[in-house]
């Protein structure tokens, strides 16, 4: 049931925003009263926290995937090629991640903090994979995993704001030819 809670939670987010979806629409989409809801999520807050919980997981996860799976001979090349790659791809995850972000900023002091530790728990362990797979130096692996992390956001949030077409092999080629 919680798993049901969760999803439908997160498709009325997508669509509406956190301040526009209620607790009664997420009984309402699930197909439960108010109190089932109360039964498994004490607040609106907690059913976010735990969005943001899986929806940081996932990202984390598909980045590291990126750096694991890089192929042996330019490992950089195809580091930066896949998650450029995977960014252009995200639009729904890229909508509730800045919607959780927005909130995390603005209203949700819980939500922020639990943000910051997942936020910093993602970087640190893309430096340690960067620094493994590349024997980059600690200053450098740390250095490309905050570059990476801020790509992820800020092309997540041009690709959503959908303003132009956003040119994702030409930036993967100058990251490559600059990094590399």
């Amino acid at each position: 049931m919680k798993q049901t809670i969760l999803l439908a939670a997160t498709k009325l987010i997508t669509e509406n925003g956190i301040k526009n979806t209620s607790l009664a629409d997420i009984a309402k989409a699930v197909g439960i009263s108010k109190g089932t809801l109360y039964y498994h999520y004490a607040s609106k807050d907690d059913i976010i926290c735990e969005i943001a919980d899986s929806h940081l997981k996932i990202i984390t996860g598909a980045v590291l995937n990126c750096v694991q799976n890089a192929n042996t001979e330019h490992p950089k090349d195809e580091i930066i090629k896949s998650i450029l790659d995977k960014i252009s791809a995200i639009e729904g995850t890229g909508r509730v991640h800045m919607y959780l972000i927005c909130e995390a900023i603005t209203a949700n002091e819980s939500l922020r903090e639990r943000i910051k530790i997942h936020y910093m728990d993602w970087r640190t362990t893309l430096k340690d994979e960067i620094k493994k797979t590349f024997h980059d130096d600690d200053e450098s692996s740390d250095a490309l995993s905050f570059l990476l992390v801020s790509i992820v956001d800020g092309l997540v949030v041009q690709s959503l704001l959908k303003t132009e077409k956003i040119p994702f092999e030409e930036i993967a080629t100058f990251l490559i030819n600059h990094w590399c």
